[in-house]
């Protein structure tokens, strides 16, 4: 099984307007590796062509916002499967975000992402009436799935990345879209050019699918008054897990929802044993949608394991909702408690004109670990000791930085959307912050 473009599906974007005819407009390449690179960047409608030719040869593809290194060959025979083109199931080579560490490249079947297209064609009712949108880079994992299952389920699509955000809430309206694929940040910023340009209520999109990062709470009573007609879907996952976990309209505040369909989630200590309820420990997933395996320095290393550990710390409540905490290898021990700052992140971006906060540990030989913060503002300086008269309040003195850095400035990301953590660090152990 592998991916296909919908007879009924038309695909376009800033000056591009493409259907599955395109696809045999021109002779297909000959290409002489089972497994090729595609280049995606400034030329989106030729990559995409050049994809779906590939799929059609059953070639194992990799995209690639840059040039492709000669010498870094992407081999089919990664895989344990057989792998001449045309005996070796339909797979792709795609990156991880890279938000704490190197990015990695990861071999997934085709199929694994089709049995999705498949469930959330049913669970959220999508016909060939139906108009994506797409918000992110087409390297990003939650874009591109959002522009494969549109086109195999026959709806038409619309990438967005190309325009700035007011130009964005302009098009979503326009094309009269009614799924729109995003990111936390990415909604952000169009939450903001919504205020900047007042926008009129947009009542034609109708499911909002949010991944990548966790939906903080605040936001979505504003995305409600946007787009008040959209059922909000926050799902959990990974680059190689796919869907973990998916929310419904009864989900609880500040869950991302009951595991996917088919997949078993736990949590459980650093012994492996299983948790009970409210516990926080590490999350572990058994699924019929995960990866292949990892490509490291051009060798192939299988995921073989009954259960992926998929580095995350959090809870399930007595329902089987999931909480997530945050990254396991984030975790900060102050004083002898664990403290994810992934918590006081979102906390903190709670707060009037901040943009974005980054939380660190920094050893101080009389005190010991101490917390500190990176505030990213654009237009005003946030409150800093209403922010930490709150803080203590509302989390604890453990939970509180004991100081702050307000940066005037946008924080680097990467292009799932996400804080570029090592960027940050790197900054500011050269003095640049």
């Amino acid at each position: 099984m592998k991916f296909c473009w919908n007879q009924s599906s038309v695909l376009s974007g800033k000056g591009f307007s493409l259907d599955a005819e395109c696809l045999l407009s021109q002779n297909r390449p000959n290409h002489s590796q089972p497994a090729i690179a595609i280049k995606i960047d400034e030329n989106p409608a030729k990559g995409i062509v050049n994809l779906f030719r590939s799929v059609d040869q059953n070639h194992c593809f990799r995209l690639t916002a840059e040039e492709f290194p000669e010498n870094d060959k992407v081999n089919a025979d990664f895989s344990h499967f057989g792998h001449a083109p045309g005996t070796s199931p339909p797979s792709f080579i795609i990156q991880t975000g890279g938000t704490t560490g190197n990015k990695k490249q990861i071999l997934r079947l085709q199929n694994t992402w089709i049995q999705s297209f498949k469930i959330n064609q049913k669970e959220w009712s999508i016909s060939n009436h139906d108009s994506y949108g797409i918000l992110g880079d087409l390297t990003h994992s939650i874009s591109f799935y959002g522009l494969m299952e549109g086109l195999f389920l026959g709806t038409n699509v619309t990438l967005l990345y190309d325009w700035l955000p007011s130009s964005q809430l302009h098009e979503i309206a326009k094309r009269k879209l009614t799924v729109l694929y995003a990111t936390p940040i990415q909604l952000k910023l169009l939450l903001r050019a919504f205020d900047i340009h007042q926008f009129e209520p947009n009542s034609t999109l109708r499911r909002i699918v949010v991944g990548g990062s966790k939906l903080s709470s605040p936001l979505i009573p504003k995305l409600e008054n946007i787009f008040p007609k959209a059922i909000i879907t926050e799902f959990y996952g990974t680059t190689e897990t796919s869907f973990i976990t998916v929310s419904n309209p009864d989900t609880p505040q500040g869950s991302v929802g009951k595991a996917y369909k088919d997949v078993i989630v736990r949590v459980v200590n650093e012994s492996g044993d299983v948790l009970p309820s409210d516990v926080t420990g590490n999350i572990e997933v058994a699924s019929p949608y995960l990866f292949e395996g990892y490509i490291i320095d051009g060798k192939f290393s299988s995921n073989k394991t009954d259960f992926y550990q998929t580095g995350e710390r959090g809870f399930l409540d007595k329902n089987g909702n999931l909480f997530l905490m945050g990254r396991k290898d984030r975790m900060i021990n102050i004083l002898d408690v664990n403290v994810q700052p992934e918590e006081i992140e979102s906390y903190l971006e709670t707060f009037e004109h901040v943009n974005m906060a980054y939380v660190y540990p920094e050893l101080d030989k009389y005190k010991g670990t101490q917390l500190q913060a990176c505030l990213f503002y654009e237009i005003k300086q946030p409150d800093i000791s209403d922010i930490t008269k709150r803080c203590r309040k509302e989390l604890g003195n453990y939970k509180t930085p004991k100081s702050y850095r307000l940066i005037g400035a946008r924080p680097p990301l990467l292009a799932s959307g996400k804080l570029n953590l090592r960027s940050i660090q790197t900054k500011l152990e050269q003095g640049i912050w």
